[in-house]
């Protein structure tokens, strides 16, 4: 009877997460460079905004699952609390796209009244947030639903692909543990910083400097990696 599961068993979970919110954030990305159209053909910043869209995203799954492949991959080893690791992974996957998906519905709302994508001091300086929601889908009704509507399907489809009732049924293998451990969590590390110089300041809003418009600028990063950045800012530098 199998008692221990190997690196892969694990690390199907954080490849399936990389690939559903580098491929999400590249669509609504696309979405918004057709948007603002006008701006990116003025500024010729149609491959830079891509590419450094891409280290934000990268940056973004740094943020999300460093905690996960490290203490999660930890946790999977040993018997008594291999169950803790299948929920706090999980968890954290799962509340990370939830995140992900929140923040990017909001965006437009934010680009267009204030020109900037949400940071956590930005959303917390909103005055009346229901409000806000209220008289979003009186003005909005029919794109905020199909939002919605999109949302709920994309988590129900990733619920159903991370296949808890098989996830961690064992203890993952001590060297299958330690691998995605050490790995995992240098990889994380390394995308977070975004720089092979471990030395100089980790990747900030600062570098989605692609253009002279701000909007295009704003629309180079995601909304998540924004908020995320604005909590964890002080032990990043």
């Amino acid at each position: 009877m199998k008692s221990s599961l190997p690196a892969a068993h694990l690390l199907r979970q954080f490849l399936l997460f990389a690939l559903v919110v580098v491929f999400l954030l590249t669509m609504v990305r696309a979405s918004y460079a057709l948007w603002h159209f006008p701006a990116l053909e003025q500024t010729n910043a149609f491959l830079p905004l891509f590419l450094q869209g891409l280290r934000f995203d990268l940056s973004l799954l740094g943020l999300i699952c460093i905690v996960p492949a490290v203490l999660g991959s930890f946790l999977s080893m040993f018997k008594p609390t291999r169950g803790i690791a299948k929920w706090f992974i999980s968890c954290f996957l799962f509340g990370g796209l939830i995140l992900i998906l929140l923040s990017e519905l909001v965006t437009p709302w934010f680009l267009e009244n204030m020109g900037v994508r949400p940071d956590l001091d930005l959303l917390l300086s909103v005055e009346s947030p229901i409000q806000t929601v209220k008289d979003l889908f009186a003005n909005q009704l029919i794109p905020a639903v199909i939002a919605l509507v999109l949302c709920a399907l994309i988590l129900l489809a990733y619920l159903a692909r991370m296949e808890l009732s098989r996830f961690l049924r064992f203890p993952l293998s001590k060297s299958g543990g330690l691998l995605v451990l050490l790995v995992g969590g240098g990889l994380s590390a390394l995308a977070i910083r975004s720089k092979l110089d471990f030395t100089a300041a980790a990747m900030g809003p600062n570098d989605a400097q692609i253009s002279t418009d701000t909007t295009v600028n704003e629309i180079a990063m995601n909304s998540a990696y924004k908020i995320l950045y604005s909590i964890a800012a002080p032990f990043l530098n």
